[in-house]
């Protein structure tokens, strides 16, 4: 039975026995009740009181009870006197003697307890006057010791009788005792076993009041009961020392009523047996109870430490599964990833809710609150709530440097909602920081202005160039070489999205701008060098220029093998650190709860950083493998090869680092953004590898690259991707001869030029370039006899003429021309027209370097002009064809290419010669019929 009530100053026998305490100030009532209850007012067993006792002799006659008892009151210790004192012990006695024996035989102990009450321990201390008949009732069980003692060592011969009649007491009184026992008058608690004859008097012993009698005695172990089945065994006295004020060893209760109990211990009052002890019903169960006490319960004083720490736990257990719940698109994932991303939210609300929070924690913690909202969920506007709030304490406060973190998030949430309401308010956050002076938070500003603008549709209109021009000039004014660095590629990438008329000579300019830094060891940075090079690349593919496209690929490709190896950018690594100028008013707007946007720097050092997110090395590389294999499209010889080997590569490097491409994501959010870039770079490889497999005619590769595609994007997919995708399957069933679904496919609604008429499109330069193609292919369907439709040619005829003469790509004005020599309309073209178009085609391809389209336009150059005409010029413009189509490698054309030499050879007289290659034309058309199985 467990003790449910406050524990007095000393241990009770429910303990673990080692040390016991007089109370200070025994009253006389209580030690009598204690003694007439079998037990002390601690819930100490009493041995004293029963006379029956078997005990060895002493060495000396003993004293007269009064004697005695006058002794025992002269040596009881006054109530000021402290009740922790050591026990002097007479001159001629040894331990062994002074201290009372059990017989190694005797049984005579077996009446010593009567009953026991555990509800006396709970009763409240009653003063009475110190005069009382208890000091009679102590004093009596010490006449009942001495009185067989006496007898014993003068009738030694009657020893056996005594032991039988002491049987049949033991008897009777074990046999009344155990009909009265109730539930609480439980069995005293045995000790532990041992097997010693004698007890061991430790070298420190109490002083020998009869309080202190009670404390010591209380280890004597009775004789075995009769008819008792638990076994007597005689233990030694456990090591007892001088009592301390160890709060570990002592119980310490406070006299107010408002106490607590401090560092202690569950305790049982209650009987306990040992393991050879009978079986008792658990509800009188003397085992400790592992409930603890209410009272005994350690408060912890920092919970909203403890709920910080379980929230950030679980927010990157989330973080660590986001990308495989991301990419699976598992719904029992999902719901587990919110379940988890709700409780650590639910544990800063339940934080945040708290009133007792440091000013700067509760700013940090509401800045976290929100920005895991933002990034997490739809609340939307309870972020900004939280963050209108956390702006507020941070002026209170002063915290410049939080209230600069919670302004940048808060643009960023509005970004999504309200894009012109986000740049009215990044404005006026880069307004009040050029006030303040704190030129570090300009450049963040600015360059999240750069990145909004970067996002949208037209990122390079006149605000976005001179937002980024703004920068330049800052960087340039504070000497900040890598912000200005930084600043002109930004610009031209946002040229490159566009690509106007003049972009890539602005483009250049540019990287010549970011170029004049060269020598300066702080814009050696190996992300910018890349860049750098990308750009300089994808201008040279715009340009259609050969060999300048093979000598950027390989210089290129050697700055990545340089850098493959380097520490200083990671594989994995998303941050671009940017060095700038340190300023001495920035230690209170730039902090360690700064650094995912400004870095401080060390105390040593002359800068501060800037973190930019970034691409990772392995990004970096699957880019450049995608248009290193644009670039060998250029070469004569055309490696085909090698070029799928580069995509091959490209789409492993996709598939085995799916998960650390772009980094660790820091939310769901970013994890579905990293799995739908890698999505739309594998779209557009197998965009790539299909289109050069049409290019070649082998249809059965083209039809594995239009399945992938289907498996990939989803039909109602917009965008670049689904027109591209859409294209590919056109150009799939256009090449086997399947006109009907081409004719369908090109017609759909995503490939329409309707929404450029005029000039206004609302789509992306890329869109406009796919539905421009889809709309040359439906002219080339519809030159078929059985598909001729004069008025849907004329009106697709009037769109290119309002959107390709000024277009800036230059391979799309030459097919532009090759179309409008080609077209069968009603009126027709006149002759003088057609020669024009075909004269400017030809020009174009071969200032472009394409074969192909060379010799496209002089098949078409022959079938317009030289069709049945006898003479050298018809015959060597048919030649001219047959050779530039075979260098193309195309079957198709070569095949057409042949079938106009034989006629040109035929009407010449060349009759022999015609024959052979009439028939070298009929092979070609037959491989190419085999949709690609054939041997080059």
């Amino acid at each position: 039975m467990t003790y449910r009530g406050s524990m007095p100053s000393g241990r009770g026998s429910g303990f673990d026995g080692q040390q016991s305490y007089s109370h200070p100030h025994p009253h006389p009532n209580v030690q009598a009740q204690a003694v007439h209850n079998g037990y002390d007012q601690y819930g100490n067993p009493q041995y004293q009181q029963y006379p029956n006792a078997m005990f060895t002799p002493t060495a000396f006659p003993p004293p007269p009870p009064q004697q005695q008892q006058q002794q025992q009151r002269q040596q009881l210790p006054p109530l000021h006197a402290p009740h922790h004192q050591s026990m002097q012990t007479p001159q001629g006695l040894s331990y062994h003697q002074a201290i009372p024996q059990t017989h190694t035989q005797a049984r005579g102990h077996a009446t010593q307890f009567q009953t026991y009450e555990p509800s006396f321990d709970q009763r409240p201390f009653q003063p009475v006057p110190p005069n009382s008949a208890s000091g009679r009732m102590v004093s009596q069980p010490q006449q009942f010791m001495q009185q067989p003692m006496h007898q014993q060592q003068q009738h030694r011969q009657q020893h056996h009788q005594q032991q039988q009649q002491q049987r049949q007491q033991d008897h009777h009184q074990q046999h009344r005792y155990a009909q009265q026992m109730g539930w609480h008058q439980m069995l005293p608690p045995m000790s532990a076993p041992a097997s010693t004859s004698s007890y061991q008097q430790p070298p420190s012993l109490p002083s020998p009041s009869p309080q202190a009698q009670f404390v010591h005695q209380q280890y004597q172990q009775p004789s075995q009961r009769t008819n008792s089945p638990i076994t007597s065994h005689s233990p030694q006295v456990p090591p007892q020392s001088t009592p301390s004020t160890n709060a570990n060893n002592s119980r310490i209760v406070s006299a107010s009523a408002n106490g607590r109990i401090q560092k202690a211990r569950r305790v049982s009052a209650s009987p306990q047996l040992t393991s050879q002890g009978i079986a008792r019903s658990p509800s009188v169960s003397s085992t400790r109870s592992s409930a603890p006490t209410p009272g005994l319960v350690p408060h912890h004083k920092d919970t909203n430490a403890l709920l910080i720490c379980v929230a950030e736990e679980l927010l990157a257990k989330a973080r660590k599964d986001a990308s495989t719940v991301a990419s699976s698109g598992d719904v029992k994932g999902l719901q587990e990833y919110q379940k988890i991303v709700a409780t650590g939210l639910g544990c800063l609300e339940v934080v945040l809710s708290s009133n007792k929070l440091p000013p700067r924690l509760e700013a940090r913690l509401q800045l976290r609150y929100a920005n895991i909202l933002s990034e997490e969920t739809t609340n939307v506007m309870e972020a900004e709530t939280t963050l209108t709030k956390g702006i507020t304490l941070c002026e209170r406060n002063r915290f410049a440097d939080l209230k600069y973190m919670m302004q940048f998030l808060q643009v960023k949430m509005l970004s999504q909602r309200r894009g012109k309401a986000a740049m009215i308010a990044v404005d006026g956050r880069i307004k009040d920081a050029e006030v303040l002076k704190h030129p570090h938070w300009v450049y963040a500003f600015r360059f999240l202005k750069a990145s909004l603008y970067l996002e949208s549709p037209n990122p390079s209109e006149a605000p976005a160039l001179e937002n980024l021009k703004a920068i330049a000039n800052l960087a340039s004014q504070r000497g900040d070489h890598a912000i200005f660095v930084v600043a002109s590629l930004l610009e031209g990438l946002s040229l490159l999205k566009t690509m106007k008329d003049d972009a890539v000579v602005r483009i250049q300019s540019c990287i010549a701008q970011a170029s004049k830094y060269q020598l300066e060891d702080s814009v050696h940075i190996l992300q910018l060098d890349i860049l750098a090079l990308m750009l300089d690349l994808a201008c040279s593919l715009y340009q259609k220029s050969p060999q300048v496209v093979t000598q950027k690929v390989r210089v290129l490709q050697s700055r990545l093998d340089t850098c493959l190896n380097s520490e200083e950018w990671g594989l994995t690594s998303t941050e671009l650190v940017l060095p700038i100028q340190k300023q001495s008013s920035n230690h209170k707007v730039i902090s360690g709860d700064t650094a995912s946007i400004l870095r401080p720097g060390q105390e040593h050092e002359p800068r501060d950083y800037l973190v930019m997110s970034f691409w990772s090395k392995i990004e970096a590389f699957t880019v450049t493998y995608t248009y290193s294999g644009l670039g060998l499209l250029y070469q004569h010889p055309r490696n085909d090869k090698r070029m799928f080997e580069l995509w091959s590569e490209a789409l492993s490097q996709l598939e085995k680092n799916a998960d650390r491409i772009r980094g660790l994501p820091t939310s769901l959010q970013d994890a579905m953004k990293c799995a739908g870039w890698r999505r739309e770079v594998k779209c557009y490889l197998e965009i790539l590898r299909g289109l050069h497999f049409a290019t070649s005619n082998q249809w059965a590769e083209v039809k594995k690259c239009v399945e992938q595609l289907e498996m990939i994007v989803k039909p109602s997919l917009k965008g670049i991707l689904g027109a591209y995708s859409l294209y590919l399957s056109g150009v799939y069933h256009q090449g086997t001869q399947d006109f009907d679904a081409a004719e369908e496919i090109y017609s759909h609604p995503s490939l329409s030029l309707e929404a450029y008429d005029a000039g206004q499109g609302s789509r992306k330069q890329a869109e406009l370039e796919v539905s421009l193609l889809a709309a040359f292919n439906r002219i080339w369907i519809m030159q078929h006899p059985a598909y001729q439709n004069n008025k849907v040619t004329l009106d697709l005829l009037d769109q290119l003429r309002a959107l390709c003469p000024d277009h800036p790509n230059r391979e799309i004005r030459t097919i532009y021309h090759l179309v409008l020599a080609a077209a069968k309309t009603v009126p027709p073209v006149p002759m003088t027209t057609v020669k024009t178009h075909i004269s400017t085609a030809l020009n174009s391809a071969k200032a472009l370097g394409d074969i192909q389209t060379s010799s496209i336009a002089l098949s078409l150059m022959r079938a317009k002009l030289f069709q049945n005409i006898v003479g050298e010029q018809a015959l060597q413009c048919a030649r001219a064809a047959s050779q530039q189509a075979r260098r193309s490698g195309n079957l198709i054309w070569m095949s057409v290419a042949d079938n106009m030499l034989a006629q040109s050879l035929d009407v010449q007289g060349h009759a022999a010669e015609a024959q052979n290659v009439a028939q070298a034309a009929v092979n070609h058309a037959v491989l190419a019929s085999r949709n690609g199985n054939y041997t080059r």
